[in-house]
């Protein structure tokens, strides 16, 4: 027997083996494979999208088991009420010194040391409010006494003295001090009179910072050719600063008085210029 003969014989003993699966079933099985690759790619990016999403927005809980999820919804923060802030009152300047009025009320500086108050020294005078104090404003003593003539605010005046030998108590410099200030009909000192020839002057000591006498206050103040005149003097009774307003009736002088406040202004045409307009509306410094 040849050598193909016998490798013949030997492949026919195997038999056939099974049929060959037709080429359609491949195809179909290929398929099915593809498809089953592709969900398990989809539910891989969705588990993993989850995941990212938690680390981010999940709770930072570094004593919780890594992977656990949380079941209950994050609380919502309690808003923090607002408080609306209280307005502040006038910052405090130089030129206000240790005290100042506030809505008709007297008020302290902060810092101001007070060691004594007397209040309304002045209950005798035209004035609205008044008050003395003994204090201590920055590093020194001083003796206060303010008082609050007209409406507003700024119409105050604020006399101050160094404590000295000249006054055994500060009550009794308090005393001198309304003493002083009681001098005229009106309640204010003397700072205008008439001379011999019948001119007005200041009295002894008092010193005219600026005078005319031609204010022009017109008719409501004082007749045509009638004597006037308007001064800014600084008293010698008390040392205050005070604006004069005269008129000579029937051969008399008739003086109105008003402490010089920021109220009329910071020079004396300025206060001129407030007295003109107040006569002019009718109302005058009084």
């Amino acid at each position: 027997m040849t050598s193909s003969r016998l490798q013949d014989e030997i492949e026919h003993s195997f038999g056939d083996g099974p049929a060959a699966r037709p080429v359609d079933a491949h195809v179909a099985a290929g398929r099915r494979a593809l498809r089953r690759r592709r969900v398990g790619v989809a539910s891989l990016a969705v588990v993993a999208a989850v995941g990212a999403g938690w680390a981010v927005t999940g709770p930072q809980d570094s004593g919780g088991t890594s992977g656990e999820v949380a079941t209950d919804p994050t609380a919502t923060p309690t808003p923090t009420p607002m408080t609306t802030p209280v307005p502040a009152g006038a910052p405090w300047t130089d030129e206000d010194g240790p005290v100042r009025y506030r809505d008709g009320v007297l008020e302290v500086r902060p810092g101001v040391v007070v060691h004594e108050r007397i209040d309304d020294p002045y209950a005798d005078r035209p004035s609205r409010a008044s008050a003395a104090l003994d204090v201590t404003y920055r590093g020194e003593r001083q003796w206060v006494i303010a008082e609050l003539m007209g409406a507003g605010d700024d119409d105050f005046s604020v006399g101050t003295a160094d404590p000295s030998n000249g006054w055994a108590s500060f009550a009794d410099w308090v005393a001198d001090e309304v003493d002083a200030n009681g001098a005229g009909d009106d309640g204010w000192p003397v700072s205008l009179e008439q001379d011999q020839q019948g001119r007005v002057v200041a009295t002894p000591g008092t010193t005219v910072l600026d005078r005319t006498d031609d204010p022009r206050l017109g008719a409501s103040f004082a007749a045509p050719r009638q004597p006037t005149g308007a001064a800014l003097v600084v008293a010698a009774e008390d040392g205050k600063r005070y604006f004069l307003v005269w008129r000579v009736l029937d051969g008399g002088l008739n003086v109105i008085t008003t402490p010089a406040t920021r109220k009329l202004g910071g020079t004396f045409e300025e206060m001129l210029e407030h007295a003109r307009a107040q006569y002019a509306g009718g109302e005058g410094l009084l």
